[in-house]
């Protein structure tokens, strides 16, 4: 083990204080994976609950190993919890509520074992029960299987966006008075410093391109945008996607590109935050989404934002952003000239953007996460 891995381990039995109520464990499962998407959520969530709670209560960060936490996340440092079963599935599902037995246990990646009855799970959306198709079949299969089993279990629910409440009561994960909104924080991205020089790299000009975000599956509708931009934008701006798949991909799956179309492959979010800052507009396409990140961070650096009027988008965004019908090429061209060509339509954006973002910070998400965990906790 790495010297400046900090291990602590679970007490003996005899060591073990007598229990209280305000005991919490969180589920810390998702450490020494790859911090994106739902897992980076939950560090960032985890971090306001220890920075918060701690105070008042006993709180532990359980994991099935050591875990040296990144410069990001200095507070996530975890009681390992080892047990006959390895650090997979069966950690979660067995381990983990045996050594949380008598605390609540919180559960940030949608998953909590069912053997622990007096726990708090955050469900982010159901997106298998929606598109079931843009997922294996074995994990829509799973989720499907699990996720109402779980809600019921659990003593409340978590999700991040009234849309997403509505979704999971309308499936059977949980009945609407069980479910609490938490919306995500989302100005990480402004504490990575800005990197510029991708902009060059990619041959591209400020104001002179709009971006998207890359992805294959069906409710993304990146194909929307693809049929939006055929013919070339009056001011000769070109598509940008970043992240996600190369231009093969989407043809194979019956999607052609602009011809002119720029695929970045993996961005870092300096590089992110870049594309965004110098972005004539960026353009959200998707169908559905729980929360819908994406056009917020545009809206934190500075790009007019155009999404679908679907999904948590209009609870999110709000005014912020112009919305238009999620499967309409037409709309979101028609948008597109707007923001382009209108200086004071696209001014006016950034600037509702702007005041719409900074209500979404992580300290916002932690008041209301603590306040749900409190009432628990008592």
């Amino acid at each position: 083990m790495p010297r400046h891995v900090r291990t602590r381990h679970l007490p003996t039995r005899h060591q073990r204080q007598p229990d209280r109520v305000a005991q919490i464990d969180i589920n810390g499962k998702f450490l020494g994976a790859s911090l994106n998407g739902v897992h980076r959520t939950a560090a960032h969530f985890t971090s306001q609950l220890l920075r918060r709670a701690s105070a008042e209560h006993e709180v532990r960060l359980l994991a099935p190993k050591a875990f040296a936490p990144p410069p990001e996340f200095p507070t996530l440092r975890p009681v390992v919890a080892k047990g006959l079963l390895g650090a997979g599935q069966g950690w979660e599902w067995l381990t983990l509520p045996y050594c949380a037995r008598n605390r609540l246990l919180v559960n940030f990646c949608n998953l909590a074992p069912l053997a622990h009855s007096n726990s708090a799970v955050m469900i982010h959306d159901a997106q298998t029960f929606l598109y079931p198709g843009d997922y294996s079949g074995r994990q829509a299969a799973a989720y499907r299987r699990l996720l109402p089993a779980i809600g019921r279990r659990a003593r409340r629910i978590f999700t991040v966006s009234e849309f997403s409440r509505q979704s999971l009561a309308a499936h059977g994960i949980g009945a609407l008075e069980k479910i609490d909104v938490i919306h995500n924080g989302t100005d990480h991205l402004l504490s990575v410093p800005e990197d510029p020089g991708i902009v060059a790299r990619l041959g591209l000009q400020q104001g002179q391109y709009v971006l998207t975000m890359g992805s294959s599956k069906a409710y993304k509708n990146i194909r929307a945008v693809f049929a939006a931009l055929q013919s070339p934008l009056a001011g000769g701006q070109r598509l940008v996607v970043a992240g996600g798949p190369g231009r093969e991909t989407y043809l194979a799956a019956g999607w052609t590109p602009p011809p002119d179309t720029v695929f970045t492959g993996f961005v870092s979010d300096g590089e992110l935050r870049a594309l965004h800052a110098h972005a004539g507009a960026f353009v959200f396409p998707s169908l559905t989404e729980g929360f819908g990140l994406p056009p917020i961070e545009a809206m934190h650096c500075g790009a007019p934002t155009i999404c679908a009027n679907a999904g948590a988008m209009p609870e999110v965004c709000g005014s912020a952003a112009l919305l238009v019908p999620a499967e309409d090429p037409r709309a979101y061209r028609e948008a597109l000239e707007t923001v382009l060509t209108n200086h004071h339509t696209a001014q006016d954006l950034v600037t509702r953007g702007s005041l719409r973002a900074a209500a979404l910070s992580w300290e916002a998400a932690g008041e209301r996460l603590y306040d749900c965990i409190r009432q628990l906790a008592a």
